[in-house]
């Protein structure tokens, strides 16, 4: 055999190997991104009443208004507990997620009013979920105040709407880093 014929022979065996071999970047990104898709299918299915939308490996979940919070309370209602059990068991299938919990009011109030209401919320939620067994670890709670509100707040649904709490689900989120 020639060296022409095994450089030829070489290279049709060598570069398909490389061609399907990735980086070990990209599978974990591959991995990651599989791994996201199965949680996000899961949370639809075991939380249909909420809206669960996914974006870039980033799964939110974002309750009906009325089934959590009254006006100017951080009490969860317990008609809600059937449903957040759901989630929190949906959750507790994917161990390799954080949950971030962010409160939110609606614009009656004052500022410091509304910030410590709305860190009231999320941590009424996270307390929740950790009667459910959600590791608290994994969870991290912050206070938004009347900031990004998704409702009109000239009107009464509009406010009702802001008066919420928003799950976002990441893949293995550190804070310290």
């Amino acid at each position: 055999m020639n060296h022409r014929r095994i450089f030829y022979l070489l290279t049709l065996l060598v570069l398909p190997a490389l061609f399907y071999s990735c980086s070990p970047a990209k599978k974990a990104a591959r991995k990651k991104h599989t791994y996201m898709e199965s949680a996000y299918a899961t949370l639809k299915e075991a939380v249909n009443e909420a809206e669960v939308t996914i974006l870039n490996d980033t799964i939110k979940v974002l309750f009906p208004e009325h089934l959590l919070f009254k006006k100017s309370s951080a009490e969860i209602n317990e008609t809600t507990s059937p449903l957040m059990q759901r989630f929190g068991n949906a959750l507790n299938k994917y161990d390799k997620t954080s949950i971030l919990i962010n409160g939110y009011t609606d614009n009656t109030g004052t500022d410091g009013i509304n910030e410590k209401l709305s860190k009231q919320r999320a941590d009424s939620a996270q307390s929740m979920l950790a009667r459910f067994e959600v590791q608290k670890t994994r969870m991290y709670t912050w206070g938004l105040g009347m900031s990004n509100p998704i409702g009109d707040n000239n009107t009464e649904e509009g406010r009702r709407r802001n008066r919420r709490v928003e799950f976002i689900i990441l893949y293995n989120y550190d804070p310290a880093k």
